[in-house]
């Protein structure tokens, strides 16, 4: 790596084309710029200045090091600039969500972006583990759970909450019996959802996903209910992915003895500041889910 104080001195050298006039520009002796400069040719290799009486002209090696030392002063300036301006209409905003939020949740991101264009959003469809583990390797700033971790390295807070259906075909009265017959369509967070649904409604049958025969899996959201509509089974959803089904004529949510809802939490890492562009993000998001 090359030393940033020599780089410092190289470029000083070769605006004022004065070795005497850099050491003083730099309140160095003029030795000391000597000096600077011969590590900085060790460095590379090779000679950076052809010299002739006091003057010198740039090798082609000097040239091309000269443009990398000034890449990297306008570099560093820009990097000093973004860090002096974190503002809450500008930057990147990285989140991670179940697909039955993203449903929701995206267009209302790209309204926001309409009006803040400095703004621009990388949206995950996932399940909770998958944004748990996301948030954890960095890859995004913020996910919205449906589940609490405990983790000492997280920060969890819940602003929002979504009912969870149990959805039929149309054609089908609710009872143990008929679900064993149907069979579950599954996805992502299909066995999180049914297992919470399912307890609470039939304890004395439920006995486990494991139990309940499975008729298919998919992972697109705008998919899930195509088979459920189809009579080819049935699934757990939230409210809001339910609602914004093309299929819904076909498509029944039973009446529940006991209703469900999945709490959602807004889970950050503990030990490293939002971005102030995420307050604006969470006051959208907190709105739209409520």
């Amino acid at each position: 790596m090359l030393n940033p104080l020599y780089l410092r001195t190289f470029c000083q050298l070769v605006e004022t084309k004065n070795f005497t006039r850099t050491a003083e520009a730099l309140f160095m002796t003029q030795p000391g710029v000597t000096q600077h400069i011969k590590r900085l040719e060790e460095a590379v290799g090779q000679p950076l200045l052809n010299r002739f009486g006091k003057q010198f002209e740039l090798t082609i090696a000097g040239e091309q090091l000269h443009r990398y030392a000034l890449q990297q002063r306008v570099a560093e300036q820009q990097l000093m600039t973004a860090m002096q301006q974190d503002r809450d209409d500008a930057g990147e905003c990285r989140l991670a969500c179940s697909g039955a939020v993203a449903l929701r949740l995206y267009p209302a991101l790209l309204a926001l972006q309409q009006r803040r264009s400095g703004l621009s959003f990388y949206l995950e469809a996932a399940p909770s583990g998958r944004i748990i583990e996301r948030i954890k390797l960095g890859d995004i700033a913020v996910g919205i759970c449906s589940e609490q971790v405990n983790d000492a390295t997280l920060s969890q807070q819940s602003f929002a909450t979504d009912e969870l259906c149990l959805v039929l075909p149309h054609t089908t009265k609710l009872s143990w019996q008929a679900l064993i017959e149907l069979g579950f369509i599954n996805h992502p967070d299909g066995h999180h959802f049914a297992t919470s649904v399912l307890q609470a409604n039939f304890a004395e049958q439920f006995a486990g996903m494991a139990a309940i025969p499975e008729r298919g899996y998919v992972n697109q959201i705008g998919q899930i209910l195509t088979p459920v509509a189809l009579g080819l089974g049935f699934t757990v959803l939230p409210r809001s992915a339910v609602a914004s089904a093309a299929e819904g004529h076909r498509l029944k949510v039973a009446a529940l003895q006991q209703p469900v809802y999945q709490t959602l939490y807004w889970t950050e890492k503990r030990h490293k500041p939002l971005a102030k562009r995420y307050g604006r993000v969470f006051d959208t998001v907190k709105q739209l889910l409520n």
